[in-house]
């Protein structure tokens, strides 16, 4: 047996146990499990499978050697190094997957490597997933997915047939930003707006839902905690500071004034 070269993903669930916490009560010193929490936790997971393509048939899966295994809080995805275009769509599955976990307050830190690595339907170790991990745990921080640059380059050389190793990192690029700590992680702010069905209205929604999850978690007093929802405000505000301005006036240009009003009206927080 022998390890191969992939590329893994390693994606944490933050304050899950909160989570799991909000799924029971007591009452009259008996836990009793609150349905409504149950449900909507699992109704996040089992969209979190949706968006990671977990339960499609083999035949109907575009890459049939991506693998993903999801346990608890943790989910892995890797897939051989040399596939083309996986790099890109497999960064544009996390977004997504970010981008809709925040309608069920729920956001993720986590790290993407390659090297040596076994996985399948019932096994996974090896090196690589231990420095996904690592990373993680000790380099990710935020609620973030961090990647190294080298990831950004082996998916620009192993691109798709139609494009050329440079159009294939802009298209990576389009889904990725570089942090103030020289971190690229993937873009779940102003990068996101261009995948909704209806950009412009379900980008409000986006909006809207950070906006929420930020200041509920600003009103906890854990100093990690601050920290984590610190920087999520930073890029929140950062992401205002973009588009408010240049939106407000498109719209009114558009005449659309309730995409203007709602522009014009944001605030950072």
């Amino acid at each position: 047996m022998k390890y191969e070269d992939r590329i893994v993903a390693f994606i944490d669930i933050l304050g899950f146990k909160s989570h799991l916490d909000k799924t029971t009560f007591k009452k009259n010193n008996q836990l009793i499990d609150n349905e409504q929490k149950i449900a909507e936790l699992n109704e996040a997971l089992l969209l979190a499978r949706k968006v990671l393509d977990i339960d499609r048939p083999e035949s109907e899966k575009i890459t049939k050697e991506k693998i993903v295994t999801q346990f608890s809080d943790s989910i892995v995805i890797s897939f051989p190094l040399n596939i083309q275009s996986e790099v890109f769509f497999t960064l544009l599955q996390i977004q997504w997957l970010l981008m809709n976990f925040l309608q069920f307050d729920i956001i993720c830190r986590g790290a993407i490597s390659f090297g040596k690595l076994v996985h399948n339907d019932k096994i996974i170790f090896g090196p690589a997933l231990v420095d996904a991990y690592e990373a993680e745990t000790k380099a990710a921080i935020y609620p973030r997915i961090i990647l190294h640059e080298s990831i950004i380059e082996i998916g620009s050389i192993f691109h798709a047939d139609h494009h050329q190793p440079e159009h294939e990192k802009e298209e990576i690029e389009k889904i990725v930003s570089l942090d103030s700590d020289g971190m690229y992680y993937i873009d779940y702010f102003s990068k996101c707006q261009s995948e909704y069905d209806e950009p412009e209205y379900g980008f409000i929604e986006h909006i809207n839902h950070l906006k929420r999850i930020i200041r509920k978690g600003l009103n906890g007093s854990q100093y990690d905690l601050l920290v984590k929802y610190g920087w999520l405000k930073n890029k929140y505000n950062q992401m205002i500071r973009e588009h408010k301005t240049k939106d407000a006036f498109k719209y009114y240009k558009s005449f659309d004034y309730a995409l203007y009003k709602f522009y014009s009206n944001l605030r950072k927080l």
